[in-house]
């Protein structure tokens, strides 16, 4: 439910929720009874005779579980759960402080956070439950005031183990429950190490800090293999966020938290965010990412990502996670890293897929890229191989040359940050481990909010997790699968930044239509309907304003797009999607109004010659679903072909000209 912040929702009145039998307003107890939607949270009340009677005769406030979130819940259903979800104050949604004292014994508190939907209109929580209806006003017997919210998740108060022997912690703060962890009911984790390290490091006084913080724990399991050296003070202090509580829903994707390893030494900051991936409860994977800004030499700069194994445990003070793994510590290899997201079950890490296909498809490309030797990875998340579709991806996984290529191609043979990339933010290009093929980055924003996107293949992709730190270089997780193309010709053209001034030629006029005429997409394996294109760059177009500053103004005036297309045609041929081997192979290439050839240097650099006209391709095999585009550095166009008539101001192609490059068309076609 979304709660303005300029007004109060007005409040529901008896006939919102339906007839009372008498002339009495109607008691909470009543609203509960008489809504549809709370049936099962009805029938938990009525299990216990003095809730029942709590919520005739006296003030409370209710936050009720609809029918949905009682039926997802999986744990027990008792008077603790009950009691946990009830206030002994009447508090509308605008009386909602940071935490409210439940009727659980010990009085544990619930957490309030509002989340903006809008600027004007807010989300409300309770722990991690959406409040979905509020405000619903009631009256005891007594004449006291009631208030009902309606929640779309069933709050969970922190379980002690029936077994356990020890003296009963009805509401303890993160010391206490992380020091008798093992009398809770954590399900299989156990955080006894950390425990352990915390007291070695005399830190435990951090988790015993009154007030509201979130804690994060990680688990036994996850410090396996790991220097316990590495776990420091400062490493311990990262895992805790002062002075705000984060519950799973309300933290994701929010803005990056500073910890308390966050100083004039050190700079640590932790962000959450979830993966799509369907697991097999269908619940949302959160994960908790640590980012080194400042470091030093025992703390180097990077993120580490781990995954919330078991979310929103309240405590006194505040909300604990537990986590896979230590933040901060770097401590592993690339293929280590990847394996990890399989550690707790089957499919519940962000690169699931990557590491699946790796292992279970290109066991040789997993071998190339473990042990020694810096290197950055790019890795595609599994919505990038979703992306794909099933088709292309079955396809890919039985033709084991292109799948490794493929692989490939997301692998640079040195570490790469996404400081460096920044330090050059225009078209930087690194060689991929894929025979050579660049790789091309880019940089867009403003300082201090920068994307970085990288194109491999014709195929662009954002970082939307970089600088993942391991021993042997880095990880980007990017949002598609490089070299799998997913666009056409046309638009491949129209989106990337370097091609900008092409596309604007192309669409003033109908070349763009005009060139999807007849053409099958649902069939793009017809050579028929595939194509080559040699794109001029941007660059290429500001050096044709420099050279023939009146033929560049004329050709990007609508008036004269007819030039504009004829001279497009000269780069555009039909019939075959050809890469650059296959056109050193195969030249010349006979374009719609044109013969071309091609040269490949001792440096392995491509070139495009037309005439006596030379020019570098600068980005070859961009490949696309029913084409191949390889962008030049210059436009074929000879000095004195186009003429601009000074009484007419029209532009025309010299007849000469054409006449002459007709000619030696035909001689070199025949």
């Amino acid at each position: 439910m979304q709660f303005t912040l300029l007004f109060t929702l007005t409040a529901c009145t008896a006939a919102a929720v339906g007839p009372v039998m008498n002339d009495s307003p109607p008691t909470v107890y009543d609203m509960i009874k008489n809504r549809t939607d709370l049936t099962e949270f009805f029938n938990l009340v009525t299990s216990n005779q003095l809730v029942t009677t709590l919520l005739q005769y006296r003030q409370a406030t209710v936050f009720a579980p609809n029918n949905e979130a009682m039926a997802n819940f999986q744990g027990e259903k008792g008077r603790d759960l009950l009691l946990y979800h009830i206030a002994n104050v009447a508090l509308t949604t605008d009386n909602l402080d940071q935490s409210v004292s439940s009727e659980l014994p010990g009085n544990p508190s619930l957490w309030i956070s509002r989340r903006d939907a809008t600027p004007t209109v807010y989300d409300l929580y309770i722990n991690d439950a959406k409040v979905v209806a509020g405000n619903i006003l009631a009256t005891s017997t007594s004449d006291d005031k009631q208030v009902l919210h309606i929640i779309d998740k069933v709050l969970e108060p922190i379980a002690q183990l029936a077994t356990e022997r020890l003296p009963f912690l009805s509401n303890p703060d993160a010391a206490k429950f992380i020091e008798r962890s093992a009398s809770f009911n954590l399900g299989d984790f156990r955080i006894s190490d950390f425990v352990q390290l915390v007291k070695a490091q005399d830190k435990m006084n951090v988790f015993a800090t009154p007030g509201n913080h979130t804690f994060l724990i990680p688990v036994n399991k996850g410090i396996e293999g790991i220097s316990r050296a590495k776990i420091d003070k400062q490493v311990i202090d990262a895992h805790v966020i002062p002075n705000v509580v984060l519950f799973a829903r309300t933290a994701i994707n929010s803005r990056p938290a500073q910890t308390l390893a966050y100083n004039d030494e050190l700079k640590i900051t932790v962000a959450f965010t979830n993966d799509s991936l369907p697991a097999a409860d269908n619940a949302p994977r959160v994960y908790v990412t640590s980012n080194t800004q400042f470091g030093d030499y025992h703390h180097p700069r990077g993120f580490v990502v781990t995954h919330i194994v078991k979310a929103n445990i309240p405590v006194r003070n505040g909300v604990v996670h537990l986590i896979d793994k230590p933040l901060v510590v770097i401590d592993s290899d690339i293929v280590n890293f990847l394996k990890a997201f399989k550690v707790f079950e089957q499919r519940s890490g962000i690169l699931y897929e990557f590491y699946r296909i790796m292992k279970d498809y290109a066991i040789n490309f997993m071998e190339s890229i473990t042990g020694d030797g810096a290197l950055t990875l790019l890795a595609p998340s599994n919505e990038a191989f979703r992306r794909i579709g099933q088709a292309n991806l079955d396809a890919l996984l039985s033709n084991q040359k292109k799948l490794t290529e493929i692989l490939q191609l997301h692998v640079i043979r040195r570490r790469l940050s996404s400081d460096e990339i920044l330090q050059n933010p225009l078209f930087s290009e690194e060689v991929s481990d894929d025979r050579g093929r660049r790789l091309y980055f880019n940089a867009v924003g403003v300082p201090g909010n920068m994307t970085i996107t990288v194109e491999g293949n014709g195929v662009n992709a954002t970082l939307i997790q970089p600088d993942i730190g391991a021993n042997n270089g880095v990880v980007h997780i990017i949002d598609r699968v490089l070299g799998v193309p997913s666009m056409t010709v046309a638009e491949k053209v129209a989106s990337d930044p370097i091609m900008r001034k092409s596309y604007e030629l192309a669409s003033q006029g109908s070349w763009l239509k005009d060139i999807q005429k007849n053409r099958d997409y649902a069939n793009t394996n017809l050579e028929k309907d595939r194509v080559t294109f040699l794109v001029p760059s941007n660059g290429a177009w500001d050096s044709l304003a420099r050279l023939m500053p009146s033929v560049h103004k004329k050709l990007f005036m609508k008036q004269f797009a007819y030039h504009g297309n004829q001279l497009l045609n000269r780069h555009f041929a039909m019939g075959r999607g050809l890469t650059m081997d296959e056109l050193l192979v195969q030249q010349p290439l006979k374009t719609v109004s044109a013969s071309i050839n091609f040269t490949r240097s001792s440096t392995g650099e491509y070139f495009v010659e037309w005439e006596f006209l030379r020019a570098r391709i600068v980005r070859p095999d961009v490949e696309c679903i029913d084409g191949v585009i390889h962008v030049i550095d210059r436009v074929l166009v000879l000095k004195g072909e186009i003429s601009v008539s000074g009484q007419s101001e029209q532009a025309i192609f010299n007849p000469i000209l054409m006449l002459l490059t007709a000619c030696v068309f035909t001689l070199q076609w025949n």
